[in-house]
């Protein structure tokens, strides 16, 4: 009977198919509302990744970042995953009016679809954590394995913003440390829980060469570490890519 059932366990490891996985895959995923972005992405951005969102102030990441936590509560029955977020505010910027109107906003477009979609519901579905410090926003990360164990209809953690608390640390060592135990807590959790961390970053100068370039902060094997970068520019397009040289514009 041991072996029967040892030879039928080895058997169901071959039982999905590249079909299974890409329409598992499709189904995990947070619509951002930019069609472009969506259809680029596979129908939004992944649970169980980093995907960040880098660019200038005002180029509309923290909107994004807003859109996305209302986005993810998104019904079953209009194809989203009826989930909740966790927003992670280091820039104590933070405008919870700004949240309510898109909030109504996609109650708005929800409504004869899902009359119980509500502004209202939307906003108390979504956790929010003031992080002022690169120390609180570690013990924060790491703490939040706790809070999704209470808290299981979690999809999305956002860190808004990520570079912001790391680049007030003067000691580069200490800072690129603390960088490596972050991404290293927020892999660990991913692997326990379906959730997708988005994160936003700034863009700063780097002399490379005899010449400055315009680069994303954190450095090159921070970028090696995150899934996804969308690059946000004050013209309002988006585009994909870890490096902007080879990122793709991605058109609405």
């Amino acid at each position: 009977m041991e072996n029967a059932s040892s030879s039928s366990n080895k058997l169901n490891l071959f039982n999905n198919s590249c079909l299974d996985i890409l329409q598992r895959d499709s189904q995990s995923r947070i619509a951002t509302g930019h069609k472009g972005l969506d259809r680029h992405l596979g129908g939004g951005i992944a649970l169980r990744q980093i995907t960040e969102l880098v660019g200038n102030s005002g180029t509309g990441k923290t909107k994004m970042c807003l859109q996305l936590c209302l986005n993810v509560q998104i019904p079953k029955s209009a194809g989203g995953l009826e989930g909740a977020a966790l927003f992670i505010d280091t820039r104590r910027d933070f405008h919870p009016d700004r949240l309510q109107e898109l909030a109504y906003d996609l109650e708005r477009q929800y409504k004869h679809k899902s009359p119980d979609f509500q502004a209202s519901k939307m906003l108390q579905n979504i956790h929010y954590v003031s992080c002022p410090d690169a120390v609180q926003l570690m013990a924060t990360v790491l703490s939040s394995h706790r809070h999704l164990m209470a808290h299981p209809n979690i999809k999305v953690i956002v860190i808004d913003s990520l570079a912001f608390s790391l680049r007030m640390l003067e000691d580069g060592a200490q800072r690129f440390e603390l960088l490596l135990e972050l991404l290293q807590s927020m892999r660990r959790l991913q692997r326990e829980h379906p959730v997708a961390w988005v994160v936003t970053n700034v863009l700063t100068h780097r002399c490379i060469g005899r010449q400055f370039h315009v680069v994303p902060a954190l450095g090159d094997l921070y970028s090696n570490l995150i899934n996804e970068r969308i690059w946000f520019s004050r013209s309002g397009h988006c585009s994909l890519g870890k490096l902007w040289k080879t990122s793709r514009l991605v058109k609405d």
